[in-house]
């Protein structure tokens, strides 16, 4: 009897960003809505760190190690020599498969990966260098001083800004082909999230804003952001990529939007928002 059968856990597997599912699945999961994980880890591949943890399901925290059983996510992060993919599985980058797992899935994958992350990137103790273990409160703790090292976690603010009729709408390199969408930057040392918010708007679009509402937030594990949302309306100044980081930066009414980001982001969840009429 294979280990799905008997209920154990479906692995998370990933290779740098991307993460292994079945090629069926990935085709249509609509027509094939079962579990698209592997039942197991890869071998660990030669030269490779052995990175395996396991995440309960409903919590933020990683055990050490993956149990048999139970309500948990084990995960795996292969470094070290490419293993191949197993029949009918494929590597997928995690922020494209986003739109295929669904909110849920989706954030365990993020969960997953980033803890699996901080693990592989704080294997030494940045006070002392020497090597780091797993520690409480999913902390990593220096076996040699104790300095505890908490998973990095860095807030952002992502902002809809609009005049009532129309929403402003920026276009970065990193974006697939034709997309926008809403602005947003880290929060600095020192900064309130509404600092952050005019600032980051002045800086990208050359913008002032008024009426500025908070909307939600949503955690984004590109690489270990927190995504704080606020709606607010235009006061003030005639948009332009202002500081280099975005392409074009335009007013788009509701029934001329472009292409715009999936429904899985917060960014979406702005938008959708707006075109309902919140903030308006």
């Amino acid at each position: 009897m294979t280990a799905a059968a008997r209920g154990a856990p479906r692995w998370w597997v990933f290779r740098g960003r991307h993460v292994l599912l079945r090629e069926r699945w990935t085709a249509d999961p609509h027509a094939d809505p079962d579990d698209p994980r592997p039942s197991g880890p890869l071998p660990d591949p030669p030269g490779g760190i052995r990175l395996r943890i396991a995440v309960p399901v409903d919590s933020g925290l990683a055990s050490p190690d993956p149990p048999g059983e139970g309500p948990h996510d084990p995960a795996q992060l292969v470094t070290g020599e490419e293993p191949p993919a197993p029949e009918g599985y494929g590597w997928v980058d995690l922020r494209v498969a986003a739109a295929w797992l669904g909110d849920d899935l989706f954030r365990r994958a993020g969960r997953a990966w980033q803890l699996l992350e901080w693990h592989r990137s704080h294997r030494f103790c940045g006070v002392c260098g020497n090597p780091t273990a797993p520690g409480p409160y999913d902390a990593l703790t220096c076996t040699v001083c104790d300095h505890l090292h908490f998973p990095r976690l860095s807030p952002a603010v992502i902002v809809l800004v609009h005049d009532g009729d129309r929403v402003l709408l920026g276009r970065g390199r990193h974006l697939p082909e034709g997309m926008y969408s809403t602005l947003a930057g880290f929060v600095e040392p020192g900064e309130s999230l509404e600092e952050a918010v005019h600032r980051e708007i002045r800086e990208e679009a050359d913008v002032t804003l008024t009426d500025l509402r908070y909307f939600g937030s949503q955690p984004w594990p590109f690489p270990h952001s927190l995504m704080v949302g606020f709606l607010a309306r235009w006061a003030g100044g005639a948009p332009h990529p202002a500081d280099g980081e975005l392409e074009a930066v335009e007013w788009f009414r509701k029934d001329a939007l472009p292409r715009i980001p999936g429904r899985v982001s917060i960014a979406r969840s702005l938008i959708d928002a707006w075109r309902a009429g919140a903030g308006t």
